[in-house]
């Protein structure tokens, strides 16, 4: 006849739980790799802003950048698929990523001088200011 012990329970369920959040901890860690993150830069310079996009591992071709609603967003996705032959086995991989953000914008930038150039994993986006000429009243 076995004997119920609360503790003994606690114990077992207290197990329980710790390999569920490890087997959460493991998902949430794949999921980052599915769903990348992109640091973003946004430098006032005067008279244009200055936007730098961490992009590693993209290739020029992969990056989208255009305005909308007064935001800049910035779209990457790369499809990757390496097959590795051997003797007696086939090795085939696959990886997935895409990075997407949206960076709301001042009313005061000229949407038709935006440079954007990509270099050794580094997108820069150049957004001119537009030129507002002051006008003077005069005062009677």
């Amino acid at each position: 006849m076995r004997v119920f012990d609360p503790f003994e329970e606690l114990r077992r369920m207290q197990e329980r739980i710790s390999r569920l959040m490890d087997e959460f901890d493991r998902f949430t860690a794949s999921g980052a790799e599915r769903g990348l993150t992109a640091p973003v830069d946004v430098i006032d310079e005067g008279d244009r802003l200055r936007i730098v996009v961490d992009l590693p591992g993209f290739e020029k071709d992969d990056i989208s950048v255009y305005v909308e609603d007064r935001d800049l967003v910035v779209k990457a996705e790369r499809k990757e698929e390496k097959e590795e032959k051997g003797r007696s086995y086939i090795r085939k991989e696959r990886s997935y990523g895409q990075v997407y953000r949206r960076i709301p914008l001042p009313s005061d930038i000229d949407e038709e001088r935006i440079k954007a150039r990509y270099n050794n994993g580094v997108l820069e986006v150049e957004i001119s200011k537009e030129q507002k000429a002051k006008k003077v009243i005069k005062i009677d």
